[in-house]
């Protein structure tokens, strides 16, 4: 590439980077196909066995290397997890007694058919899991067929690292400040590669489509803007001052936004909000204190369950949920209970496969199903409180009896661990998720059986919309300004404020700094992000008053139209805030 060319993905980590791009080329492995013969099928069960082994081995020593790193635990056991699953195995053993496949050929079978599976499901966090079983199952292909598997142990210091999709075995093999960045055409927000660049600290752009990595090579000048989601390669002598001027006065501000971390979320006239952080891995909550995170909003739990086909035992989920609280003490952490259904995902769970999952048996629904698997986490929980503030958040309700199913349950449970004489703090808050438009319509009956309620604008603006976010047909239709999302979390807001509860929002509608003074004026007490959108979430909220965003949300509701709204209120913020949008959020 010798003219600049610019591309465009997802915002994964922040930072502005210019250096030249290390290509990480996989090799295209072309699978051998062929047909055996019945004799020879043990030989083959055996060959495939030998590959799992090796590819374990390989795994471990990465993991045993790498500890200093901090960065092994949940994700390299997801790979481990993959790679002890009796159903990849069993149904690659089945490929080859019963149809006469090749070892390779069988296990590539399986692949496709388990990333099918994932496709399907509607939680972009499980569905990007399917990443992991297909790093997996390529170095057990590697191992197959004699192939050495691509690794960045050895990349340049001080480079771009350009690739299809990153494993996070590849991933933990980085030193921090081995690498300037990484871009990759996989990945999404929620993707493994993108929370470890997190945790490294390392820029990020990850989605970026465009056919980009086929001309590129090693050495070429990348700018990657991994808060505004830019690649541009080979970028002329103008870019590369202008991006080295905005590299400059975004980290200037980024370190001005950090004396805001340790301040609390207060408006001028007095008005607060706490600001809490999304985490999926206990590594990333040093982050997010670093960052001015005052609690966990939202850790979710349906990693112990995946990938198995047993089911975790009270004090396995108790060492997890106290591992997270320990580092998080004194302040405290929501864990929303299991939320996997139907999605035919591996699980212990034996469930029936669901057309819609997203619909389906999931959530408080699964609780109400399988009631042991409820108490049995609600012990684990409320246990783990001996050690510091667990917070219980029961997901995807839209009736008063499943809240009162729910509550009354956590209450029998611990009245429970009290008779048993086994510890646990004096109160354990519990609250419910309201992302359905039903719970939505119906807080205000369900706010007295409960300590707090969060709203999960994710789901609930694809539900109230219609809307698959996912789907770049309807794609555009999903909108958090959307007049009736603003209408149900006022209505919501109005419920807890007359029962004396708190309502937080842990979507991604919370860290967006566009719509800080819509939800600062609806009544949301908490907001819950990823921790780097926290300290200019600090500073605009203390640089502003109640009745500015009062103002704003009183014009914004008499508009019809999201088109509108969401002109309307870019406007405003972009004209109150200009230095914070211009560099820290680019043009868009």
């Amino acid at each position: 590439m010798s003219q600049q060319a610019e591309y465009r993905g997802v915002p994964a980590s922040p930072g502005i980077v210019l250096a030249p791009a290390y290509v990480l080329r996989r090799e295209r492995l072309v699978i051998p196909e062929y047909a055996i013969d019945r004799e020879v099928a043990p030989a083959e069960i055996e060959r495939l066995a030998r590959a799992f082994d090796e590819t374990r081995a390989r795994l471990e020593g990465i993991r045993e290397g790498m500890q200093e790193t901090g960065l092994v635990g949940d994700i390299f056991n997801a790979q481990f997890l993959f790679l002890e699953d009796p159903t990849l195995i069993a149904n690659a053993n089945r490929n080859i007694e019963e149809l006469g496949l090749n070892a390779e050929w069988a296990l590539q079978r399986e692949l496709r058919r388990l990333q099918r599976l994932f496709e399907s499901i509607a939680d972009p966090y499980i569905r990007e899991r399917s990443s992991d079983v297909g790093f997996v199952v390529r170095r057990v292909l590697q191992a197959l067929m004699g192939r050495e598997p691509e690794g960045l142990a050895n990349a340049p210091r001080g480079v771009i690292v350009a690739a299809e999709d990153l494993s996070p075995g590849e991933m933990a093999q980085l030193k921090r400040g081995q690498v300037a960045g990484i871009v990759t055409v996989g990945g999404s927000r929620t993707s493994h590669v993108t929370i470890m660049a997190r945790s490294l600290e390392i820029p990020a752009v990850v989605g970026a489509a465009g056919g980009w990595l086929t001309d590129l090579a090693d050495g070429v000048q990348v700018v990657l803007d991994g808060s505004a989601g830019r690649i541009l390669v080979a970028p002329n002598p103008e870019t590369v001052a202008e991006y080295e001027k905005r590299r400059s006065d975004t980290e200037q501000l980024e370190r001005r936004l950090l004396q805001y971390a340790p301040l609390p979320a207060e408006t001028r006239d007095g008005v607060s909000v706490s600001m809490l952080a999304n985490v999926e891995l206990v590594d990333e909550i040093p982050i997010a204190l670093r960052h001015g995170g005052e609690g966990i909003g939202l850790f979710r739990t349906e990693f112990l369950f995946m990938n198995r086909t047993d089911l975790p035992d009270e004090e396995e989920q108790l060492a997890a949920y106290r591992d997270v609280v320990e580092v998080i003490e004194p302040l405290s952490c929501v864990f929303r209970t299991l939320d996997l259904g139907g999605d035919k995902v591996p699980t212990g769970l034996s469930l029936a496969e669901e057309p819609n999952p997203a619909l389906g048996l999931r959530g408080i629904r699964m609780s109400l199903h399988r009631p042991e698997l409820y108490r049995v986490q609600l012990r684990a929980l409320l246990r783990a409180s001996e050690f510091g503030s667990p917070k219980v958040l029961i997901p995807m309700v839209s009736t008063l009896s499943e809240v009162q199913f729910a509550r009354q349950v956590f209450d029998e449970v611990r009245d429970e661990v009290v008779a048993s004489g086994l510890p646990q703090a004096a109160r354990v808050e519990f609250g419910v998720m309201i992302e359905t438009p039903a719970a939505a319509l119906i807080a205000e009956l369900i706010a007295p059986h409960v300590d707090f309620f969060s709203i999960g604008t994710n789901d609930l603006i694809q539900y109230t919309l219609a809307v698959d976010r996912a789907n770049d047909q309807v794609g555009y239709l999903y909108e958090p300004l959307h007049p009736a999302n603003l209408r149900m979390i006022q209505q919501v807001c109005q419920a807890g404020r007359r029962a004396g509860i708190v309502v937080g929002v842990c979507g991604e509608m919370a860290g967006d700094p566009i719509n800080s003074w819509i939800l600062l004026a609806l009544g949301v007490k908490e907001l819950s992000m990823t921790p780097f959108s926290i300290p200019l979430l600090k500073k605009i909220l203390r640089d502003s008053t109640i009745a500015e965003a009062r103002s704003l949300v009183s014009d914004v509701l008499e508009l019809g139209s999201a088109a509108e709204i969401r002109v309307h209120v870019e406007g405003t913020m972009r004209s109150r805030f200009p230095i914070e949008f211009e560099q820290i959020l680019g043009n868009g």
